[in-house]
């Protein structure tokens, strides 16, 4: 089983796991072989990529997701729910047990899967992109959340102003918030405005606490100070806000927009590694990158002695050391078993570049049957 970008895609292939929608229905079954159909099918939801049956004769390590895809696709439509009712009639009207009672259940599967890092599992398409994003956000910011140290009452304010941090957005006119291109100074302007409307929205249903309202106005805001609404910085942007930024971020830029594709896993890292004290304190940003599989489960790399393979488990605080399957040996020939290599563990081996789906492919015995 190997992860191919959907414009990758060839007719033949057979998927490995199956496909769902954002209401969880299944539109593809594991093991149907794509047609020219179904890949546009597929382009037009324009999901990142798919798993299919590479035809190798080992069994490819799979991702685990953090959180039960039952709980994460109620959590979707949930979040979906508060923002169009949100949008359509201006104003914030919910029960805050609910979204408390969300994030107990996110917080209960994060708890007793310690060990199970954030790997990027999830398909998102362009119609349920601000849903699913919210909702990774919340997870993403549990997860460092909990790396901090903090108890379960901090943990449920925290989940909800994930849930909720870009709240302000529903009341951004549509042509900005899915412009398929640059938004002009003007634009952008509009947009920023978004942190203010969350805020206001937050305080003005009366039964969220204030620390809710905070997360959507600062989570924009930089450590240096050149961040928005109020260029706040140092200590006097508050810590969850500054978790949520650095969620924020990260999700924002490994998903597929339509006015640009996503940066991979890795780079995605290295921006959050890069972003320690400018963007958010460095307490924080180590906090999130321990739980981020830089290569997450399935990605296809090369080692820096030649052999190549598949990223498997990554232990938390080794994001960019994981768990390698090897099948190639240096002149990429198909080994006669696959090499298992804990990068974590091997003193001068580590990963040089990840290889993409349409070279590896070329490679005897990568070949999906």
């Amino acid at each position: 089983m190997r992860k191919v970008g959907v414009s990758d895609l060839k007719p033949g292939m057979k998927l490995s796991r199956t496909i769902y929608n954002s209401r969880g229905e299944e539109l593809l079954k594991n093991g149907v072989a794509l047609t020219d159909a179904y890949i546009q099918l597929l382009i037009k939801l324009e999901l990142p990529f798919v798993w299919v049956d590479d035809g190798l004769p080992f069994k490819m390590p799979e991702a685990n997701d953090v959180i039960k895809r039952q709980t994460r696709v109620a959590a979707v439509r949930q979040i979906k729910n508060v923002l169009l009712e949100a949008k359509e009639s201006g104003r914030l009207v919910i029960e805050p047990q609910s979204l408390y009672t969300t994030v107990g259940e996110f917080t209960e599967q994060l708890l007793s899967n310690k060990n199970l890092i954030f790997n990027l599992v999830d398909l998102r398409s362009q119609d349920d992109y601000t849903f699913a994003h919210s909702v990774n956000v919340c997870i993403l910011t549990l997860m460092t959340g909990i790396t901090l140290g903090y108890g379960h009452n901090e943990l449920a304010f925290l989940g909800v102003g994930a849930l909720l941090h870009d709240l302000g957005k529903v009341k951004i006119p549509d042509k900005i918030l899915n412009k398929p291109g640059g938004l002009t100074a003007e634009e952008f302007e509009v947009m920023k405005k978004h942190t203010v409307f969350g805020y206001e929205l937050i305080r003005e249903a009366g039964n969220l606490d204030e620390i809710n309202a905070v997360m959507a106005l600062q989570h924009h805001e930089n450590y240096d100070g050149s961040g928005y609404p109020k260029g706040l910085k140092d200590e006097q942007i508050n810590e969850y806000a500054q978790i949520v930024a650095i969620a924020d971020r990260f999700d924002a830029i490994t998903a597929n927009r339509v006015y640009r594709k996503a940066f991979p896993p890795v780079e995605a890292y290295e921006m959050c590694e890069a972003s320690v004290n400018y963007f958010v304190k460095e307490s924080v940003a180590k906090a999130f990158m321990y739980n981020i599989a830089a290569y997450p489960a399935g990605t296809i790399v090369e080692l820096n002695n030649g052999m190549a393979g598949v990223a498997a488990d990554t232990p938390k605080g080794n994001s960019l050391f994981p768990m390698v399957h090897v099948y190639f040996d240096e002149k990429k020939r198909l080994l006669p078993k696959q090499i298992e290599l804990p990068l974590y563990k091997e003193k001068g081996l580590f990963i040089v570049r990840v290889l993409h789906g349409e070279e590896a492919s070329r490679w005897k015995g990568f070949s999906p049957s």
